[in-house]
């Protein structure tokens, strides 16, 4: 699986915009078009064109093919990396973009809570299973530098995981779609 750093503040503000995700996400594995993303969405191809514009100027989205059709062009575009991870040093406050990553961090955690109060007030009266429900943990974790690191590869693994099958294009019967948001840092004494 490809990462890719996000190593600006431009990407990263655009990985933050739950919209730009979701397109992201469509176009992650095989290449598709706008329009193509935009039935699958539900969405006019209209008004994904800026959004799609913004992901290739950026270098989150790229251009992999062009084919004639009927008197116009079909651009078919790709996810540059199947993950996408933000350069922790965007978010250290000597990097002069202090503000602008805690107000990306916000968004972020917003977006999650605003999806989460959205998932569990359909739930309330949904008939689900256990395995169905929403996960939410927080988590301590305590270990040797080795053992730190295994930890983390193992949630990479985790991510590498879900990675390759949100690449899935097809929305087949019976396939439900989850979303998920991971943190793992050092734990400050305060």
């Amino acid at each position: 699986m490809s990462t890719y750093i996000v190593k600006r503040i431009e990407q990263a503000k655009l990985l933050t915009d739950p919209f730009k995700l979701k397109l992201l996400e469509r176009f992650a594995g095989t290449p598709a078009t706008t329009k193509q993303v935009a039935d699958r969405m539900g969405e006019k191809a209209p008004r994904l064109y800026r959004h799609v514009d913004a992901l290739v100027e950026e270098h989150l989205l790229e251009l992999v093919e062009e084919k004639p059709k009927r008197g116009t062009i079909e651009r078919y575009y790709r996810t540059v990396a199947d993950r996408f991870e933000v350069d922790p040093d965007l978010f250290a406050t000597t990097s002069g973009h202090a503000d602008e990553s805690v107000d990306m961090i916000r968004s972020l955690f917003r977006d999650t809570e605003s999806e989460l109060l959205r998932c569990f007030s359909e739930l309330r009266d949904a008939d689900v299973s256990e395995e169905e429900l929403p996960m939410i943990a927080k988590f301590a974790f305590r270990g040797t530098s080795d053992e730190v690191r295994d930890m983390r590869q193992k949630l990479e693994a985790l991510l590498e995981d879900c990675g390759a099958r949100c690449g899935e294009q097809e929305d087949l019967e019976g396939q439900v779609s989850y979303t998920g948001m991971m943190a793992f840092y050092p734990q400050t004494d305060t």
